[in-house]
C-alpha cells in the first residue's frame, strides 16, 4: 500500500516580512552610520560609440588606484550615468555585453562638468572557442583563459540584471504561480498570483553564505523539503565560486550557444546543484540556465531542478524573464525486500514577467 511522505515546500523569494525586518534595521542603524560618512561627490558620464551613438545599458564603474569598484552602474538609454564617490583619483571602466572592457584615463573629483567618453573597444568572438573537458574549481585560473572570457559575457549580464531597477516599474505586471500536478499530468491545485512591479526585482533567492553552509535543500523523504534556485547574487557570489567547479560545453540542440556548466567541488556532500549557463556565441548575451539537484538523496532520484531565462529589455539592461522550479511529490510503498520511493507527480513554483502594464 503507498503512502503520501510530503509535499515539497520550494522557496525562492525572502518573505515580505523578512524585507520588513531589513528595512527597520537599516533606519536603526543609520543615525550611526550617517556620521561616519565621508562626503561624497557626483561624477556624470556619458559614454558614446565610436559612431556617435549613445551605448544603453553598460555598466559604468569608478576605479580606484588598486582597480576597485567604487561605484557601479547602468547607463541610461541616452548612455548617462552618474556616480558617488569620496573626492580622489579615478578611472572609468565601461563593460558591455560582446565587448572587451573600455578603461579611461584619471578623472579627479570633484568634477563639475560632465565627462563624456567614446567608447571604443573590440568585439568578444565565442564562435571559435575551442572547448576541452577539463573541470577548473577556480572560475579565475590563469590557465583558463576561454572559460573566463565566457564567464565574463555571463558576469555582465547577471551583474546588469542585478542593478536593473529603473526599468522595472515599467515592465507592468509579474507572476507567480504553484501547481501540484499527479504522474498522469492531472492538475490538483494551481494557484497564481499576478502582481504590479515596482522599483524592486520581483524575484530573487537568498543568501549565498546560507546556501553555501547549509546547502540548496533542507529537509528529508519524510518531514519534507525547502529548496533554493539560484539568482543572480547567488551565481556573482564568492562562496558559489568557492564551492563550484566550472568548464565550458557545448550542445547538439544548441548549436549557436556555448554553455558553462557548473558542479560541486569534489569534496562538498551537502545538496547542491548542477547546472549549465547558455550563452549565445553571435551575441554574448546569457540566455537561460538550467539546473538541477544533487546530494539531495531521494529528491536527486526523480529530477529535481528548474531553469532561469533572462531577455534584454529596450534600456538594453537585463531581467530576469522566467523562472521555473519543480520538485517531485515522492510516496513510499513496501517493495518485495524493502521500502520503495516513487513518484506521485510534481509540484512546480515558477513566474515570469506578463508584460507592461495595459492600466
Amino acid at each position: 500500500m503507498a503512502s503520501f511522505i510530503c509535499s515539497p515546500e520550494i522557496r525562492f523569494t525572502r518573505s515580505l516580512r523578512a524585507e520588513r525586518a531589513l528595512v527597520t534595521l537599516a533606519v536603526l542603524l543609520a543615525p550611526a552610520v550617517v556620521g561616519a560618512q565621508q562626503a561624497t561627490s557626483e561624477l556624470r558620464v556619458r559614454i558614446n560609440a565610436v559612431d556617435g551613438g549613445a551605448v544603453a545599458g553598460a555598466l559604468i564603474a569608478l576605479l580606484d588606484a588598486k582597480d576597485s569598484v567604487v561605484a557601479e552602474g547602468l547607463s541610461s538609454e541616452a548612455g548617462v550615468r552618474i556616480l558617488r564617490a569620496a573626492p580622489g583619483t579615478y578611472r572609468v571602466r565601461v563593460r558591455r555585453i560582446g565587448y572587451l572592457p573600455f578603461v579611461s584615463g584619471q578623472v579627479e573629483l570633484p568634477r563639475a562638468e560632465e565627462l563624456a567618453l567614446k567608447v571604443e573597444s573590440p568585439r568578444v568572438v565565442l564562435e571559435g572557442i575551442v572547448v576541452n573537458s577539463k573541470s577548473q574549481c577556480r572560475r579565475n585560473d590563469p590557465n583558463a583563459a576561454a572559460l573566463a572570457t565566457v564567464w565574463d559575457e555571463i558576469d555582465k549580464a547577471l551583474r546588469s540584471s542585478q542593478l536593473t531597477t529603473d526599468d522595472l516599474a515599467g515592465m507592468g505586471k509579474a507572476r507567480t504561480y504553484r501547481k501540484e500536478v499527479t504522474s498522469d499530468g492531472t492538475v490538483i491545485r494551481a494557484d497564481t498570483s499576478v502582481f504590479t512591479i515596482g522599483n524592486r526585482r520581483p524575484f530573487g533567492a537568498i543568501d549565498p553564505a546560507a546556501l553555501a553552509e547549509r546547502g540548496y535543500v533542507i529537509g528529508d523523504e519524510r518531514s519534507g523539503w525547502s529548496a533554493f534556485g539560484p539568482d543572480e547574487a547567488v551565481l556573482l557570489s564568492d562562496q558559489f565560486a568557492a564551492t563550484h567547479c566550472f568548464r565550458l560545453v557545448r550542445q547538439g540542440d544548441r548549436l549557436d550557444q556555448i554553455g558553462v556548466a557548473f558542479e560541486p567541488s569534489p569534496r562538498r556532500k551537502l545538496p547542491d546543484i548542477v547546472g549549465v549557463l547558455w550563452v549565445d556565441q553571435r551575441t554574448a548575451e546569457l540566455r537561460e540556465i538550467i539546473f538541477h539537484f544533487v546530494n539531495a538523496k531521494a529528491l536527486s532520484q526523480f529530477n529535481a531542478g528548474g531553469f532561469t531565462r533572462f531577455r534584454r529589455v529596450s534600456s538594453g539592461t537585463w531581467i530576469v524573464d522566467e523562472w521555473l522550479l519543480s520538485l517531485p511529490m515522492i510516496g513510499l510503498r513496501q517493495g518485495r525486500f524493502s521500502p520503495q520511493y516513487y513518484e506521485m507527480g510534481r509540484l512546480d513554483n515558477g513566474g515570469g514577467i506578463v508584460g507592461p502594464s495595459k492600466e
